[in-house]
């Protein structure tokens, strides 16, 4: 049986309010990236720990002795790709964070577009509405129609 996650909270935050989702997604970034150098210096100190725990191994183990030149290369390729890993992890961290920071970026030139869109369609509104009645002022139909009776008017 596999559980599904429930993405609807993320999908709340987008629809409520963007720009408090980017921001959200930034600091996220931000604390995703602390993380993952914190676990890389962790894994470099256990990295130089493990290769002097190696070094005193080998006279107790006999089968790492015997091979000693194996086990070393074995634990630095190991150390390579838990490296190459962590960069891997750092680039993608940091490619997040610049995408978050775009996406902010763009949501704000929107908000602006927008709002100067619905400035110009206030500005437009109040515009109309001052012509109009100005038109009804100066119109003889709206004056001579305003008062009294409609119909058989003479």
């Amino acid at each position: 049986m596999t559980t599904q996650h429930d993405h609807t909270p993320y999908l709340d935050q987008l629809t409520d309010d963007p720009q408090t989702f980017w921001e959200s997604r930034i600091r996220a970034s931000r604390w995703m990236i602390a993380k993952t150098f914190c676990l890389g210096v962790l894994a470099a100190g256990l990295g130089v720990l493990g290769q002097g725990w190696l070094e005193k191994a080998a006279p107790i183990f006999p089968f790492i002795s015997q091979n000693y030149g194996l086990w070393q290369s074995a634990y630095l390729l190991s150390l390579l790709v838990v490296f190459l890993l962590w960069a891997f992890a750092m680039r993608h961290k940091f490619g997040l964070l610049e995408n978050s920071k775009k996406g902010l970026q763009t949501q704000r030139r929107i908000d602006a577009h927008n709002a100067r869109v619905e400035e110009r369609r206030q500005a437009n509104r109040e515009r109309r509405e001052v012509v109009r009645k100005e038109r009804e002022e100066n119109s003889i139909y709206f004056k001579a129609s305003s008062g009294g009776s409609k119909k058989f008017d003479y």
